[in-house]
């Protein structure tokens, strides 16, 4: 017998490969991304990006550089590349910050 164990608030279709830690919902407008807990098999909501390729079905790459849409009733894949490289990974400050304090700002201004 089934019992239900969580659910998402999304309706969408779900895409999940066996030995990945990640669920995709892909719905209408939005394209949400959970990681699996291992512990606790709770999906926690890690990203979401909006589906302006208008597919009900996206798989990514191992590395995300490539993704395959497909749409119901189409006659073809459509294959995505990403356009930019984020990984923020530029240093903001080079200087030497050896002997500096901290100095805590109580406000905005």
């Amino acid at each position: 017998m089934w019992k239900q164990f969580y659910t998402l608030p999304h309706k969408g279709f779900l895409f999940f490969i066996k030995g990945n830690i990640r669920i995709q919902i892909t719905t209408d407008e939005k394209i949400y991304f959970y990681l699996i807990d291992p512990i606790t098999l709770i999906p926690n909501l890690e990203n979401v990006m909006y589906n302006y390729m208008n597919c009900n079905q996206t798989m990514f790459g191992k590395r995300v550089r490539f993704c395959v849409t497909y749409k119901t009733n189409m006659k073809s894949f459509d294959v995505y590349r990403r356009k930019y490289q984020q990984n923020y990974k530029v240093p903001v400050n080079t200087d030497n910050l050896e002997g500096a304090s901290l100095l805590e700002l109580e406000s905005a201004n």
